[in-house]
């Protein structure tokens, strides 16, 4: 184990290139599993030189994927985002950046495609993204750090209530602004 970290101390900057063109890949394209990429930023830097890395990686990453976004693909990409999430990102953007943000099963590189080809300005996408991604990433090195250190249990329902309680309030929050309680749908279907 001696050997392994005497060895990475010596690629040291070789590591923080190679964690940082992962995490720009995983805001572009979403190829890597976030968690995997902050199990090995906290395995090469501890729990909180990794969270903090994480956390200003992704943030870069969020930055240079908007721009790419915003400033290349825009036109190309605008037709294949679905106009409800580009007006519900325009109406409340930091709010709905935020959220999308805390919640565990959408991909990073969606949420910076519909900030790029929407209207958002970018220091509101960028607070909104530092704010989200603190809070979940945060949560993500805890649970990395128990996959590494074992103690996983107390972590894992941690993980589970806070990925929850995100998902649930969206949920409400969708159906409030659609205002298509069960009762509207009937009388659309005509039952």
């Amino acid at each position: 184990m001696e050997q392994i970290q005497l060895m990475l101390e010596e690629e040291i900057y070789f590591l923080i290139l190679l964690t940082f063109s992962l995490m720009l890949i995983q805001n572009l394209f979403t190829l890597i599993p976030i968690v995997g990429i902050i199990v090995i930023n906290i395995a090469l830097f501890g729990l909180v030189c990794g969270y903090i890395w994480s956390l200003a990686t992704s943030l870069i990453g969020a930055l240079v994927a908007f721009v790419v976004f915003r400033y290349w693909f825009q036109s190309l990409l605008i037709n294949k985002v679905k106009k409800s999430y580009l007006e519900k990102l325009e109406q409340n953007g930091v709010f709905f950046v935020l959220l999308l943000r805390l919640i565990p099963f959408i991909p990073s590189s969606l949420i910076n495609i519909t900030g790029g080809v929407s209207s958002i300005r970018l220091m509101p996408f960028l607070i909104a993204t530092f704010i989200g991604n603190a809070l979940y990433l945060l949560l993500l090195s805890f649970v990395a750090n128990g996959l590494l250190s074992a103690d996983i249990e107390g972590y894992m329902l941690v993980a589970l209530l806070i990925a929850v309680l995100p998902s649930i309030y969206l949920y409400r929050y969708l159906k409030q602004k659609t205002g298509l309680g069960e009762n509207q749908k009937r009388k659309v279907r005509g039952g």
